[in-house]
């Protein structure tokens, strides 16, 4: 693939560039709510340690697999594949259809009595969530132009925040009610209070489901549904990109080992460390997080399309390394320190890193790759941090406390080696790296290349760079 500059079809692409409407900003909103309430189902487990393993007799290492690698696993690869369908299908279909598994998962959960049933349980949770993603990626990148990229996947990332700090708080304040009465009555049956958690979480997601249905669907450069895309062009982009994509990769999954670790354990730090309740520790950190997110998300998303307005085509690398980088010894002194408040001043500071590098991340993601290879990049983005981040990260923390220090109680000593590790070993690789990035995006007139059908049909063929 040869890539080439044509001053008047780069002015004619800039001209069709589309424009966010309020179509656009309905598409934000909607997947925005779909995001928070994917993360509300799949974290509310980790407030439910506890219950989890007084109820069904779970050790450590049992916790650490259903937080992260029942769920990883499957969300990782199906990841990689729904990034095929959704670069060939309607991507609202594949969104509507996602939801309603990972909503009847949800309820699943709390139907569960044993280890294995609710193994299978967040597998499916896993499965259903995985559609999102790369779907919402792609569709966003398909309306928004490149220079407010960052802006509406910075909102859009923000539902990761407040879906967390809604699994928090409102897991929190649902634990600490339905333990009044030891649980509820349904037609489904007697309920705990666990068992309740995790069915509420997976209601609001049918409804939410149906209204996928409603998302607009851009029309794709030259694209016509039904056409399933060869492997080689996206192999071609990996194998010429291969340095700053194993960057982009391997910075970002340490920047999701970070942010997942700290949100699967914080809650049962707290509680072992200081004898926080749920219903004291669910509104604490969702407080904590909630604010903390939201600025990082929000802000580092106009703060980055302010740079690159001002020609700063590295800013996405740059903003993600600076705040890896000042996280790290926050989390050393967080997870070590005697007091509840300077703990949570402390991850305050963490999460805002992580959060940062959740959106700059998916931002530059999509300038990095062609139109017609975003579902399935995004697919191979999201296994390769998922699998490190939340698949790994929980898992060690896990396997540190009951294996190396033989103490539940040592699991903040576990969070202090393992957090600030991974925020600078990110930091050095996306630091190392920002230069190239930045002269890779703004190569060929402020312009990377776009793989065009042509392309899928007959690799090889020159590509056009276009004008942002």
């Amino acid at each position: 693939m040869i890539l080439a500059h044509h001053p008047s079809l780069n002015d004619t692409q800039q001209s069709a560039e589309p424009r966010a409407g309020a179509r656009a900003w309905y598409a934000v909103g909607l997947l925005l709510c779909l995001y928070i309430l994917s993360f509300f189902g799949r974290q509310i487990i980790s407030l439910l340690v506890e219950p989890l393993e007084k109820s069904l007799g779970l050790t450590e290492v049992q916790i650490g697999l259903l937080i992260g690698f029942s769920f990883t696993l499957v969300y990782a690869i199906g990841g990689i594949a729904f990034g095929w369908l959704v670069d060939t299908f309607p991507r609202k279909l594949i969104i509507f259809v996602g939801t309603i598994v990972w909503a009847l998962s949800c309820i699943g959960c709390g139907l569960t009595t044993s280890f294995g049933w609710l193994f299978v349980a967040r597998m499916g949770v896993g499965i259903g969530e995985a559609t999102l993603m790369p779907a919402a990626y792609a569709l966003l990148s398909d309306t928004f132009p490149r220079r407010r990229l960052a802006t509406a996947l910075g909102i859009f990332s923000f539902g990761a925040t407040f879906g967390i700090a809604m699994s928090l708080g409102l897991g929190g304040y649902l634990l600490t009610l339905f333990a009044h009465s030891r649980g509820i009555e349904t037609p489904l049956g007697h309920l705990d209070p666990w068992q309740a958690a995790f069915v509420i979480s997976g209601c609001p997601p049918l409804v939410f489901g149906l209204l996928a249905l409603t998302l607009p669907e851009p029309t794709r450069k030259k694209r016509a549904f039904g056409h399933p895309p060869a492997a080689t062009p996206l192999l071609t982009v990996l194998r010429r990109r291969r340095g700053i994509m194993a960057a982009q990769f391997a910075g970002f999954s340490m920047n999701a080992l970070m942010g997942y670790t700290l949100m699967a354990w914080a809650p049962a730090f707290m509680g072992r460390s200081y004898g926080w309740r749920p219903g004291e520790i669910g509104p604490a950190l969702a407080l904590a997080l909630g604010l903390s997110g939201a600025i990082a998300t929000l802000g580092c998303g106009y703060l980055a399309d302010r740079m690159w307005a001002r020609g700063i085509k590295g800013s996405h690398y740059m903003i993600a390394a600076s705040a890896l980088a000042v996280s790290s010894p926050f989390g050393v002194v967080a997870f070590l320190s005697p007091s509840p408040w300077i703990f949570l001043v402390g991850i305050f500071v963490v999460y805002f890193a992580a959060a940062v590098g959740l959106n700059m991340g998916a931002t530059s993601l999509q300038l990095l790759t062609p139109p017609a290879l975003r579902g399935r990049l995004s697919g191979l983005y999201l296994f390769c941090t998922n699998m490190i981040g939340a698949g790994l990260g929980p898992l060690i923390v896990a396997m540190m406390t009951q294996h190396l220090f033989h103490d539940r109680a040592k699991v903040g000593i576990a969070m202090a080696i393992v957090t600030p590790t991974a925020a600078l070993t990110g930091a050095i690789i996306l630091g190392l790296a920002w230069r190239r990035y930045a002269k890779l995006i703004s190569a060929a007139d402020d312009a990377i290349d776009e793989v065009e059908s042509v392309d899928i049909a007959t690799p090889g063929v020159a590509a056009l760079g276009t004008k942002s």
